[in-house]
């Protein structure tokens, strides 16, 4: 084994253990952040979109690059920083660069570019910092609630809104950040963007679809709220427990569904074939 390769064994082992306490929060936060449960499937979706491109990444021409040394530093810095900092976002963005570093030193440049897909797909285990959801959530729950008004008033059901709040004849439904819809729009986009990938979907069209996942997942969770006023209408007891989650999946179902209709008619329109 070259001495490079050694060196870089060490430095990934330093890196890992540097890295444990925050590989511990993130998976806290999986655990605990509701938006963003979906993060123990990332890792497992990327080692899937590896394997499903092992046999082009094991003819490539490549050899270890000096660029982990880099890569690898500039992980070991953010990881530092934010450690000191406080600011996790900042603290767990290292893992991409410390994988990127392993990669670049271990098999080289062209493997990592072939990677930078699923390596950026990472991100998506990543949580958002707290001003950024927060600013993201706010105005959210104000869509949220106007478009659930509008389609309760277009159905004949007297609405009284005040803000976030919206007053049914039996029932008042306030819709807090829970029910702002950014949790179905991280979940849709982390599809839509997978789906992108795995339908060979490129250019324009391409990040249209990916980016269509946001007023999907909008949308549906006004459906969600209209639905949620329109049983609490008949029934205040509907409105919560066993019926409000269900109709949450239903949405959410409805909501993939649709993606996925959506990309098999670009497909058709494009002609393009079926990906592996």
């Amino acid at each position: 084994m070259s001495p490079d390769k050694i060196a870089l064994i060490v430095c990934a082992g330093m890196a890992l253990l540097l890295s444990w306490h925050n590989i511990l929060k993130l998976a806290d936060d999986w655990r605990t952040l509701p938006a963003y449960s979906h993060g123990i499937l990332v890792p497992f979706v990327v080692l899937l979109l590896i394997y499903l491109d092992r046999d082009r990444l094991s003819k490539l021409k490549d050899s270890p690059s000096h660029w982990w040394v880099a890569l690898t530093g500039t992980g070991i810095l953010c990881l530092l920083l934010g450690t000191w900092s406080g600011l996790d976002f900042i603290r767990q963005i290292s893992i991409l660069f410390l994988v990127a570093g392993i990669v670049s030193g271990y098999w080289g440049m062209t493997t990592l570019r072939a990677l930078r897909f699923p390596i950026l797909y990472l991100l998506f285990m990543i949580p958002l910092p707290y001003i950024v959801f927060n600013a993201i959530a706010l105005p959210l729950q104000r869509i949220a609630a106007q478009g659930a008004s509008a389609i309760l008033t277009g159905i004949q059901i007297p609405v009284y809104r005040e803000g976030n709040i919206i007053n049914l004849p039996h029932i008042s439904l306030g819709v807090v950040q829970a029910c702002s819809g950014i949790q179905s729009i991280v979940y849709l986009l982390a599809i839509s963007v997978l789906l992108k990938r795995l339908g060979n979907l490129q250019g324009p069209a391409g990040l249209l679809f990916a980016l269509s996942a946001i007023p999907i997942a909008v949308v549906a969770n006004m459906m969600r709220i209209a639905g949620a006023g329109i049983l609490g209408s008949l029934n205040p007891d509907l409105a919560e427990g066993f019926f409000h989650l269900f109709s949450g999946w239903v949405v959410f179902i409805f909501a993939l569904l649709t993606l996925m209709i959506e990309i098999r008619l670009l497909r058709r329109f494009r002609s393009i074939p079926d990906a592996a």
